[in-house]
């Protein structure tokens, strides 16, 4: 016990040396990769720890905070670490926590949290997000919208201008007679 708290408060001083007072941890197949007795300690320096962050939200974490990612202690230095103004850990109404970062210069990522009473709710809503989402990204790419949506919708309109031009010639030439 005496060789873990030594081992621990030697990485809670690396910690502590390169100036982070926030530590994100990936989720790990060891359940162990951090202990209560390592969140105790750091909680006594001031530094907030955040478990259980899933592998695929890492590059996308990094680019927000622009900070580079650290698979060893040893390897954590003041050059790699990110910044935001306000990191806090908001409760929501089902006893759900969410953590909120505040602050961040430079930033080029958007978060939307999407909630729903159930699964296929959720999954409706991102998948309706998503769609919205494309639509935007096409818009600015191609910077031009076709109001309905749809090829029949235009065809409808060019066919009903052309039909007016159309009559319109034809009762200058006196084609039509009333």
């Amino acid at each position: 016990m005496k060789e873990e708290r030594k081992y621990i408060a030697g990485m809670i001083n690396k910690i502590v040396k390169s100036g982070a007072n926030v530590v994100l941890v990936q989720k790990s197949i060891l359940r162990d990769a951090t202990s209560e007795l390592s969140e105790h300690f750091l909680a006594k320096k001031g530094i907030m720890v955040i478990k259980d962050i899933e592998r695929n939200e890492v590059p996308f974490i990094c680019k927000t905070l622009s900070c580079t990612p650290v698979a060893h202690i040893d390897q954590l230095t003041p050059e790699k670490l990110g910044s935001a103004k306000l990191i806090e850990e908001q409760s929501m109404s089902d006893d759900s926590k969410v953590v909120k970062v505040t602050g961040v210069q430079n930033v080029n990522t958007v978060s939307i949290l999407v909630r729903g009473s159930n699964k296929l709710i959720v999954d409706e809503a991102e998948r309706s997000l998503h769609d919205a989402l494309c639509v935007v990204r096409a818009i600015v790419k191609s910077r031009g919208l076709v109001c309905g949506g749809g090829k029949f919708h235009l065809i409808y309109i060019i066919a009903s201008f052309l039909i007016y031009k159309i009559y319109q010639v034809l009762l200058k030439s006196k084609w039509l007679t009333n």
